[in-house]
């Protein structure tokens, strides 16, 4: 019959393409474990590792202060100072089931794997943002598109740290993708994944739950919240008392970290003098205008869910109490809808080109950027604290000026389905 000879060549295409790409990442995991055996890196994911490494094999409790002075020698050769990153297991428990086939490993190998899942996790994000947005590129500016998203400072420096930011991203992107095309269950428990780093998700989960709420969309609900007790009482069956931990953990890391809310660290650089009630004053500045259209979206405008949820990741990236510019990789649908909106111009010949062109800029700036502010007293690879904030600012900036014409080219969500 035609339609199950259509659905075996389907099937066997998926397969095919499943299997490339499983091979494409074991040809890179073995290259780049021959990098990490001479130049171990990966430093945010070492820390995770060694915790989730040593509550695996041998049962002890990665919040532990000992297990944080084995893994600083295991780093730096030597104890770290107070004012120096501890390398404690900042992070939920529930945190390991994303890496718990690494701890049986090697850390070269575990690095290196860790290394390709976060690239292809990157490439996963930005084709769910095209999808998200409904940008469809010709063919050649797709693969520049796919180029430029590991390239691109954010997503390469988490990259080259592995910094789980990308997973959260991913998560926060399917589940909007999610509500947006109907799959209301999955999105749900692809959320709850999310809450490994709250930092970077405080605002758009509540935004998501009280949308949801509010358009009766029970089985998001009730997806979300069955996969965060399911996180939260299996990890502590394993360990009764890691949420207390984690706290304190949390609190030792505002400790040392030394730096402020994105924010504050940029007019901390540029505006210094007025920097004391300028900061209060452009946070609250925001909250209002995040709140008025938090106020529109659920009540007048629930369409619009797509652009509330923009605006609230690029103003979460701001005021947010600690954050990096590794977690500017959740800002890859709002940097993608600037490029569609672009793209789309009609009053701008070759379009298409001037997007690559946009994105070589914005990628060899952001590099050049950090190369040339590097902050010497704290490491040679330690970016300068105004690069926190100085992304999200930026496209709140262009977001606020091409306001008509951006919101034009963001799709409206079907509320009820």
């Amino acid at each position: 019959m035609p339609g199950n000879g259509f659905k075996k060549s389907t099937l066997t295409l998926w397969l095919v393409i499943t299997l490339s790409v499983l091979m494409l990442m074991a040809g890179e995991a073995v290259a780049l474990h021959r990098y990490a055996l001479v130049a171990p890196g990966t430093a945010d994911f070492f820390a995770r590792w060694y915790g989730g490494k040593e509550l695996v094999l041998r049962g002890r409790n990665p919040y532990n202060r000992e297990i944080d002075l084995e893994a600083q020698l295991a780093m730096f050769g030597r104890y770290t100072r107070p004012d120096e990153d501890q390398v404690n297991f900042a992070y939920p428990l529930y945190t390991v089931y994303f890496f718990w086939p690494l701890t049986f490993v090697p850390y070269p190998w575990a690095q290196a794997i860790w290394m390709v899942t976060l690239q292809f996790a990157l490439i996963a994000l930005t084709l769910v943002s095209l999808s998200l947005v409904r940008w469809r590129p010709p063919p050649w500016l797709f693969a520049v598109t796919i180029f430029w998203s590991v390239f691109f400072y954010p997503g390469a420096r988490a990259i080259m740290l592995g910094q789980f930011s990308i997973l959260v991203a991913l998560a926060v992107t399917i589940a909007l993708w999610g509500l947006a095309t109907g799959r209301d269950r999955p999105a749900g428990v692809v959320l709850a994944l999310a809450t490994i780093k709250p930092q970077m998700v405080f605002l758009i989960i509540p935004l998501l739950l009280l949308w949801a709420f509010r358009q009766k969309r029970w089985s998001f609900i009730i997806a979300f919240a069955l996969s965060g007790v399911l996180l939260l009482f299996s990890s502590i069956a394993w360990v009764p008392d890691w949420p207390a931990r984690f706290i304190n953990n949390l609190s030792a890391y505002s400790g040392y970290v030394g730096f402020g809310s994105p924010l504050e660290n940029l007019t901390a650089r540029f505006a210094p003098g007025p920097a004391s009630w300028l900061n209060p004053a452009v946070t609250i500045a925001l909250t209002a205008l995040l709140l008025r259209q938090w106020w529109k979206l659920l009540t007048v405008h629930p369409e619009d869910l797509l652009w509330t949820a923009t605006l609230t990741l690029l103003i979460g990236n701001l005021v947010a109490l600690r954050s990096a510019t590794t977690n500017h990789v959740i800002l890859y649908p709002a940097l993608l809808l600037v490029f569609k909106r672009l793209h789309l111009s009609r009053t701008l010949k070759g379009s298409g080109g001037w997007v690559a062109v946009l994105q070589a800029a914005v990628t060899v700036g952001l590099w050049v950027l950090f190369l040339t502010t590097i902050d010497t007293t704290r490491g040679d690879n330690f970016e300068a604290v105004f690069l926190h904030g100085l992304l999200p600012a930026l496209l709140l900036i262009v977001y606020l000026i091409d306001r008509k014409r951006l919101k034009a080219v963001t799709p409206t969500v079907a509320h009820r389905l």
